[in-house]
């Protein structure tokens, strides 16, 4: 009788870890066109402590983000309100982050920033909010830079 178990154990790992990639990798986009959860990067190594929270201060704050192809990519690379349209609006809420880059600078309500933070908006939709209406620094501490 032979040892099956290091392969049944090989054969889950592997299982489990396919699972786990499908769920991290960008999801489509949804029948509006709009990317329903884009870039919810599976980076190698990503943990959970990648993704942290933020809390937006104020009220109507645009979520902007790009159909898929050059859209957006072109808003990936340059967070803006000319590069990214609105894919949801949010207020006074705390909401999931994953990273922040420099992009258009934006000034309101007395503070100005360059740095956009990628966020999960509690719709659903992931996209681009200006540190402007995030509560802390100009550049969060507390949220990494993206690497993409």
């Amino acid at each position: 009788m032979t040892n099956t178990a290091p392969r049944t154990l090989r054969a889950l790992s592997t299982v489990l870890l396919a699972a786990a990639a499908a769920l991290a990798g960008p999801a489509t986009a949804s029948a509006t066109g709009q990317p329903a959860a884009t870039v919810r990067p599976a980076a190698a190594g990503a943990a959970a402590t990648d993704f942290t929270e933020v809390h937006i201060w104020a009220t109507g704050v645009n979520v902007r983000n790009a159909a898929s192809g050059i859209p957006f990519q072109t808003c990936k690379t340059f967070p803006s309100r000319q590069n990214c349209q609105v894919v949801a609006t949010v207020s006074r809420t705390t909401v999931t982050a994953y990273c922040q880059k420099q992009g258009e600078l934006v000034s309101d309500s007395g503070y100005s920033s360059r740095w956009w933070t990628y966020v999960e908006s509690p719709s659903g939709p992931w996209g681009w909010v200006n540190n402007v209406y995030i509560t802390g620094d100009e550049h969060l501490a507390h949220v990494s830079d993206c690497t993409f």
